[in-house]
């Protein structure tokens, strides 16, 4: 297939993507506003300084006359209110829109502008993915629920394993920084549980415009020595962390299937992460995971305290969250089921 992926170059998620359908023998030209690796080959568009209402629009002429020249057999959008508008702008179909978690799950705290586009861009869509059932479910009630479809992305399991020794109290976040991820709440959490246990120590990896004010915050908040910032790691660099890490922690405020949860789970870092039914659909309290209600620094505290103080517990963790990945979140055999869905509206459509 030709395939015509419209999406954020910058974003890891979006290289990983495109670098798959790639390996799988398809012709895939990304279009991005932002520009990402220069081996990704991302063919930029305009994106004059205004704001995201009006800038991806802007850039829909001379994308649609590039998509048509490169005449794809679908169109593949991410992020439905910026390229997934961009996609149903453009009018090439057939086009798959994929939503990421907080394009959609957010819309409640939104006016209703952004409810109207969402449903604009869902109505126009032959494909709707979602990659867990709480995000289906809030495009299933904005858009045709037929086109619908919930399929998590899941984890290269060969790559995200346990192996060799962990870290006794490394602690690993392995989210973006930025507002969503709520860094402020997680590091104050580990302060807290550090005033109790000198052991611990909190390795920070990931870039993202929050990061300026995480690394003052740290430095004000935890002792010298005890954490570092490991910057933008590629996909073996995280799995190696995780391995070694003890502890994987999230405070996102939101999230529907998170991918730095599944591979901490692949990878037997046992999760202390935010209450959210993303991550209920994946963990439990007590089982597999630890707990914590959003923006609540010190139940975070008491999560970490309690996973760290049941080592029999985290062995089972470990063993329940790897069979869990296994059974549900195999990349290759999910990244094949969307696959297959691309084939079958490149099929109807010719």
């Amino acid at each position: 297939m030709k395939i015509a992926t419209l999406g954020n170059a910058a974003v890891v998620h979006t290289q990983r993507w495109v670098e798959n359908f790639r390996a799988r023998g398809h012709e895939v030209a990304l279009w991005s506003l932002e520009p990402g690796p220069r081996a990704l080959g991302a063919r930029p568009l305009p994106a004059p300084p205004l704001p995201g209402l009006l800038r991806y629009p802007m850039a829909a002429p001379m994308l649609r006359r590039e998509v048509k020249a490169f005449a794809p057999d679908l169109v593949d959008a991410h992020y439905v209110p910026n390229y997934g508008l961009l996609g149903a702008l453009i009018g090439v179909r057939p086009l798959s829109v994929t939503a990421w978690g907080s394009d959609l799950l957010l819309l409640g705290r939104r006016g209703g502008l952004q409810r109207a586009r969402a449903r604009y861009v869902l109505h126009h869509a032959d494909l709707v993915l979602a990659d867990a059932e709480n995000l289906a479910n809030v495009a299933r009630a904005l858009g045709p629920s037929a086109k619908v479809a919930c399929i998590p992305w899941g984890v290269e399991l060969e790559r995200y394993r346990a192996g060799g020794a962990r870290e006794p109290g490394l602690i690993l976040s392995t989210r973006r920084m930025e507002p969503i991820y709520d860094l402020p709440t997680l590091i104050e959490g580990v302060a807290r549980a550090l005033e109790k246990r000198s052991g611990l120590r909190l390795a920070l990896a990931g870039d993202g415009p929050s990061r300026p004010e995480i690394e003052r915050l740290a430095a004000g908040r935890l002792p010298a020595g005890r954490y570092q910032f490991l910057g933008q790691l590629d996909a073996a660099g995280i799995a190696a962390w995780l391995a070694r890490a003890e502890i994987y922690v999230s405070a996102s405020l939101s999230d529907s299937t998170s991918l730095s949860l599944l591979e901490a789970m692949a990878c037997g870092a046992i999760p202390v992460v935010s209450d959210l039914e993303g991550n209920r659909e994946w963990v439990k309290d007590g089982e597999g995971s630890r707990l914590f209600p959003p923006g609540d620094a010190a139940a975070l505290t008491r999560a970490l305290e309690q996973a760290l103080d049941d080592e029999a517990w985290r062995r089972s963790a470990r063993s329940h969250n790897r069979a869990v990945v296994e059974q549900r979140a195999d990349h290759a055999r999910n990244m094949a089921e969307i696959e297959a869905r691309f084939q079958a509206l490149a099929s109807r459509a010719r």
